[in-house]
């Protein structure tokens, strides 16, 4: 059996509209992260339910999201993307219909897990798709088109949340925001389930079963603990100990995925992806900017109810400029060589400035002028993150083997939502652990003022990683690379088996493999 060609068969109108309906199902898990951010205080209203329980409404979602990430795209790159994405695509729609009718906080929390489920199985495959659709030469656009979308609909999601609201009221209004999630589903699968179809590709055998149960037991051990801490650090040494063992079992999926390279097995995730220009910087930056956008987003539109008293709706359309801001920063993004420049570091940098300012905004400035001054600096981050992340997605995912395409765009998204839920949840710890003390001002309430501070400085983290990435490769490896050409690097980083036994990273792969 010969090797599929390279190029996807694909007329340019129908690649159109594949990526229409690819982008619009990405959008909807993006949707169930921001929409609910607006509507807890109403959830914890009318359900009931401690700080822990709301806290994981949000949390549970990403963190299901993450663990499924990576096994989903070693699937989707082992089995046909299509039908992944169309059974991921369905759990989530099914899954929202349960969110919408739970009678219980409880039945809520695991139905937003489900959802998650869902979301990290179809994710993966709109990347591995898109990257099988457009060459590498052209893929940067529709990669950076994706990252602006997504971002757009992270912001937008609060305004959409507060118009419901305030039309049909907090108790049933929360649940016509799942309401929508279900109509938008159930017009996006059965478009996708007959438009898609999967360019053809290399696919090899095997899936590390042993890898995705090391890699979700150490995800889950890190994270969860903090997330489950009802809104305060917790109090016994069990749950620090819990996150230890969780960091450890993750160095220990590190090391065995290495062995399973070494055996010349498919590992879950290729150790050798790290040695390609730009990835492992990318998803480092990826996580970071994740972790500040979904805290510092989700610890404004919380704090502008609860500290300058402004109704969801309110708050709503107060954060509609910043939309507006995230969308000029996404066609900076989508100009020709912007991915080959210092853009992303410098988007990060005017991010993280102005997050920390809004902190420092809820320390000192009155609440009466909260809404204007936080605005105003928070579409200036916008407009830098808007900028930033879709050219840095676009750079990370560059030169990846079409072999590998789901699974190097699930480790963005993996990275994505773990930083979200890490973000979240810290930044959730510092808000309510803070709120009630005063602050250096006079103001009551110093918990947003900390919360957004900290998460400032993880977005300060992750600009130090783009500008060293930058610095290392400043005009780009365009030249000296191809997606199915990684020697180089691979040879550089010194990721590439002695072994004759050992899997190549790129290429077709021979015909028992497909």
């Amino acid at each position: 059996m010969s090797a599929p060609p390279m190029s996807a068969p694909l007329s340019s109108a129908r690649r159109r509209r594949v990526f229409v309906v690819l982008v619009a199902a990405a959008a909807l898990t993006i949707l169930d992260v921001s929409k609910l951010g607006i509507a807890l205080p109403a959830i914890q209203e009318d359900m009931g339910g401690d700080p822990a329980t709301v806290q994981l409404m949000l949390v549970g979602y990403t963190l299901a999201y993450a663990v499924t990430l990576v096994p989903a795209g070693r699937i989707g790159d082992v089995l046909r993307r299509r039908t992944v994405f169309l059974v991921g695509a369905s759990i989530f729609v099914v899954a929202s219909i349960a969110c919408a009718a739970a009678p219980t906080a409880e039945l809520l929390v695991a139905g937003r897990i489900v959802e998650g489920v869902g979301a990290g199985l179809l994710m993966p495959q709109v990347l591995g798709i898109i990257q099988r659709m457009y060459p590498a030469s052209e893929r940067a656009r529709p990669l950076a088109t994706l990252a602006a979308v997504l971002t757009v609909t992270s912001l937008g999601a609060p305004v959409l949340a507060g118009v419901i609201m305030n039309l049909a009221g907090d108790a049933l209004g929360w649940r016509l925001l799942f309401v929508v999630t279900v109509v938008a589903g159930l017009v996006v699968v059965p478009v996708a389930a007959t438009m898609i179809v999967e360019p053809p590709s290399a696919r090899r055998a095997g899936f590390d079963a042993v890898g995705a149960l090391l890699l979700g037991l150490g995800v889950v051990a890190a994270i969860a603990p903090l997330s489950a801490s009802s809104g305060a650090l917790p109090a016994t040494p069990w749950p620090y100990a819990i996150t230890a063992a969780g960091v450890v079992v993750l160095g220990a999926f590190m090391l065995y995925e290495r062995h399973v390279v070494r055996r010349g097995r498919e590992p879950l995730i290729d150790p050798r992806l790290f040695a390609l220009p730009h990835f492992g910087a990318g998803v480092a930056v990826s996580g970071f900017m994740h972790a500040a956008a979904t805290g510092g987003t989700l610890i404004v539109t919380i704090a502008l109810q609860q500290v300058a008293g402004l109704s969801p709706l309110e708050t709503a359309l107060w954060m509609l400029p910043t939309t507006v801001a995230s969308l000029l920063g996404a066609w900076v993004a989508s100009r020709p060589g912007a991915t080959d420049g210092p853009l992303i570091a410098i988007g990060i940098g005017v991010s993280a400035v102005t997050l920390a300012a809004i902190g420092l905004a809820f320390g000192f400035v009155p609440a009466a002028a909260l809404p204007v001054v936080v605005v105003a600096l928070l579409s200036l981050s916008s407009f830098g993150a808007g900028a930033a992340a879709p050219a840095n997605q676009a750079r990370t995912l560059q030169f990846a083997p079409e072999h590998r395409s789901s699974v190097a765009g699930s480790l963005i998204q993996f990275s994505q939502r773990s930083g979200s839920a890490v973000g979240m949840a810290a930044a959730l710890v510092v808000y309510y652990t803070l709120f009630s003390s005063p602050t250096p001002g006079g103001q009551p309430a110093a918990g947003p003022m900390l919360a957004l501070l900290l998460v400032s400085g993880l977005l300060a983290i992750g600009g130090m990683i783009a500008l060293a990435d930058h610095l290392r490769h400043p005009g780009g490896d365009r030249r000296r690379h191809t997606p199915n050409d990684v020697s180089h690097d691979a040879s550089r980083g010194k990721a590439r088996s002695t072994t004759a036994r050992t899997a190549p990273l790129v290429g077709h792969g021979s015909a028992a493999e497909q």
